[in-house]
């Protein structure tokens, strides 16, 4: 059955986009439907989205269908987004929601795209000599910073990773070593934030950041389906050191 997810902005997720200064990250749960592993079409989802500022727009996209996405909040500012009410698969929706906005979609995994301004086009309140497109450098770094967060959450929290919801800012030097973080939106949970902040603040990624890095990062962390499948080989190797 086909599910209906209202969003718009306000709330958290303008809260959050207010928030927002150069990069914005969000690796959240596959929903349900939202990817297929083996290649196969997308099932449909019931999108309710008002037309609300882009940045807006993508924090609420992400949370209907769980996709990731990498892009300057730079490319972002200045862009509303069109209004997508109705049953459509993730790339449909997102197709419809960046109607009119000169921006495009460059897809980097099954779930997982960066923004990218069409040809012709210049972001809104660029700073100059500001790339507007996302290279495979950046789109990969991603990853990157997926893997090391995932790592060092589940193994700081084992039994309470990925059943919270956090966001925060991350900058990081030329090694990828975290020089400085900073909470945008609590858990809700003050001794498990402070834990978060500690470890982070220790946190070396496992790759250097590229070249031409926008920062900070803003990393969304939100509930997913089965966290313990998704601690459970950070968790081994663990115990196995």
């Amino acid at each position: 059955m086909t599910r209906t997810h209202r969003r718009t902005a306000t709330g958290n997720a303008l809260a959050l986009s207010a928030c927002l200064l150069m990069t914005w990250m969000t690796f959240v749960c596959p929903a349900a439907g939202a990817a297929d592993e083996d290649g196969q079409p997308a099932a449909t989802l019931r999108f309710d989205l008002a037309a609300q500022p882009l940045d807006a727009a993508l924090v609420a996209f992400g949370e209907v269908t769980g996709y990731s996405v990498l892009v300057s909040s730079q490319l972002a500012a200045g862009r509303m987004a069109a209004p997508v009410r109705g049953d459509y698969t993730p790339a449909e929706a997102l197709q419809r929601l960046l109607a009119g906005t000169q921006l495009g979609a460059r897809f980097s995994g099954s779930n997982a795209f960066t923004l990218l301004a069409l040809a012709g086009t210049a972001p809104a309140l660029a700073a100059p000599g500001e790339p507007v497109a996302a290279t495979p450098g950046l789109q990969a770094y991603a990853a990157v910073l997926q893997r090391s967060l995932t790592r060092a959450l589940c193994r700081l929290h084992p039994d309470a990773f990925g059943r919270y919801r956090l966001a925060f800012q991350l900058w990081l030097d030329e090694r990828g070593k975290v020089r400085e973080v900073h909470v945008l939106e609590p858990s809700g949970v003050a001794q498990r934030d402070s834990a978060v902040l500690q470890r982070l603040r220790s946190l070396l990624m496992d790759g250097a950041p590229p070249v031409g890095l926008p920062q900070p990062l803003t990393i969304l962390l939100t509930p997913r389906p089965d966290p313990a499948a998704d601690c459970a080989p950070y968790l081994r190797l663990a115990g196995a050191g």
